[in-house]
């Protein structure tokens, strides 16, 4: 038994070749999308945006640590010359200020003004002098207090720098008072340096043996004594001609005025921020960190060292505690070759939490999808409705040439255009074409139900045969006979069985 297979029209068999054309472009473009990594668009942008954002806080960061330390340089320098001429017009030496209290306030009130033009030149939150003195060593752990003189300016110059707002931190009141400047909330008579590295490392390296011009200090962060700020400061060894070191000065840097100097670039990534950071082998101490981030970046940081992974790619991924963040880092260098601090290593970081960045590259590759799935479904659309009216005057075309080709009807569709004439001239040039043409139309006017005796008819059957198969009375059949007659124009059945074998033989069925 063979089965009658599936039919389509013309136009559902177009429609589907160009859907499918539709989909086999959009399927190449992914593909090429996937070899050149446009897919993972999303990916290179972040990784662009980072790289770029950390090229720029990099350059504003070494930009402004080299000025720093260069002017703690030029600090030492000056204060050291002057403390020492000073002394010397009164016949004493940098030695004698352990053992002669009452010149401390002398010596520290003259360098005022030096202290306080370093402060606003530098652009830095604070600037000192400590002197390794003291007013009264008769007091308890009087061997960590030591005199000196620390400004603070609450407005650093990089931020406002038409009205620093300048406290004293640390020194004597009377100085204070004799130059207008108002006490910190947090001030003290003296300075205590105990556990305070940015005193004791620049002292402890400043021997005769390390008579290095360039020596300076740059400590990690730290809670200031005695206050809640944050802050990193760079240090210098007071110094005499005879290498004989009396003190530090220095500047610092808070955490504050970090933040505000160093703050990338968030257009991308709201909580981006950066760091600069002590780093010992592969982990970060995010306590000792200078962090420029607002709260919500910061918020997430917990002081927990961060570790740094191996990482093939672009950008590298940090963990810090259970968070993880991407981002990019290089190592930056706070001192010369020569320094004996030079194997301190720091890096300079720009971080995003890692769901940050999965949910950029999500959302960018979900607008890519929607791209796609736009296109595609435009490209189905258009195809359906080049399919219908490109179909149409095709399908105009064969019902002409079903119907009656020789009316002369032109389709304006050349090949059938031609195909009509064709056949018009064919049907004019055979006589029983005509005929036969004729026949076929007089069928068409025939009712169901003497359609019906027809087809009997056309298959040798006689009227009693046909009444017995239809369950009709023999009168009915005549009378349907005699309509058939009638509108096929002929006389008998032996004429109507001869029409239907030239039909078979023309190859035209009767429909």
């Amino acid at each position: 038994m063979i089965k009658n297979s599936i039919k389509y029209s013309m136009r559902i068999r177009l429609f589907v070749l160009l859907s499918v054309l539709v989909l086999t472009m959009l399927i190449g473009l992914f593909i090429i999308f996937l070899i050149t990594g446009n897919i993972n668009i999303g990916l290179k942008e972040s990784e662009k945006f980072i790289i770029n954002n950390h090229y720029d806080v990099s350059v504003k960061v070494k930009g402004y640590y080299e000025n720093t330390a260069a002017e703690v340089l030029s600090f030492s320098k000056i204060v050291s010359l002057d403390i020492e001429s000073k002394l010397a017009e009164k016949q004493f030496t940098t030695d004698d200020l352990t053992n002669n209290p009452s010149l401390l306030s002398d010596v520290i009130s003259d360098e005022l003004n030096q202290v306080m033009l370093y402060l606003n030149r530098s652009k830095s939150s604070g600037a000192f002098i400590i002197l390794n003195a003291t007013v009264n060593d008769k007091l308890p752990d009087s061997e960590y207090s030591k005199a000196g003189i620390y400004l603070k300016n609450l407005e650093p110059n990089i931020v406002n720098s038409t009205s620093p707002t300048i406290y004293m931190l640390m020194g004597n009141p009377n100085i204070a008072y004799n130059n207008n400047i108002p006490l910190h909330p947090n001030w003290k008579m003296e300075f205590n340096v105990k556990d305070s590295p940015f005193y004791s490392m620049p002292m402890d390296f400043s021997t005769n043996k390390t008579k290095t011009p360039k020596l300076y200090y740059w400590s990690p962060r730290f809670t200031l004594p005695g206050t809640y700020e944050e802050i990193m400061t760079c240090t210098a060894p007071l110094r005499d001609s005879n290498g004989n070191v009396f003190g530090v000065c220095g500047l610092d840097i808070s955490s504050m005025l970090f933040k505000l100097s160093f703050m990338p670039d968030k257009a991308m990534f709201e909580r981006t921020f950066s760091m600069l950071s002590p780093v010992y082998e592969n982990r970060v101490n995010s306590a000792q960190s200078m962090i420029a981030a607002d709260y919500t970046a910061k918020n997430i940081l917990s002081e927990d060292d961060i570790t740094i992974s191996n990482s093939k790619k672009k950008i590298y991924s940090y963990k810090n505690g259970d968070k993880r963040f991407s981002g990019y880092h290089d190592y930056i260098k706070l001192y010369p070759e020569d320094s004996v601090f030079s194997d301190e290593k720091w890096i300079l970081s720009v971080m995003v939490p890692e769901n940050d960045v999965s949910s950029y590259v999500m959302k960018t590759n979900l607008r890519l999808l929607a791209v796609c799935f736009v296109l595609m479904m435009s490209g189905i659309l258009i195809s359906f409705i080049i399919s219908k009216y490109y179909i149409k005057p095709i399908h105009n075309a064969i019902n002409i040439i079903k119907q009656n080709p020789g009316t002369g009807t032109k389709t304006n569709i050349p090949e059938f255009d031609d195909l009509i004439e064709c056949i018009s001239a064919r049907e004019e040039s055979d006589p029983d074409s005509l005929i036969l043409n004729e026949f076929l139309n007089n069928l068409r006017t025939l009712s169901p139900s003497e359609r019906a005796v027809f087809n009997l008819y056309a298959e040798d059957y006689s009227a009693r045969e046909i009444a017995g198969k239809l369950f009709l009375s023999i009168n009915t059949i005549k009378t349907h006979t005699k309509h058939i007659y009638a509108k096929l124009d002929i006389k008998s059945k032996d004429e109507l069985l001869l029409y239907v074998e030239m039909l078979k033989e023309s190859g035209k069925k009767i429909t």
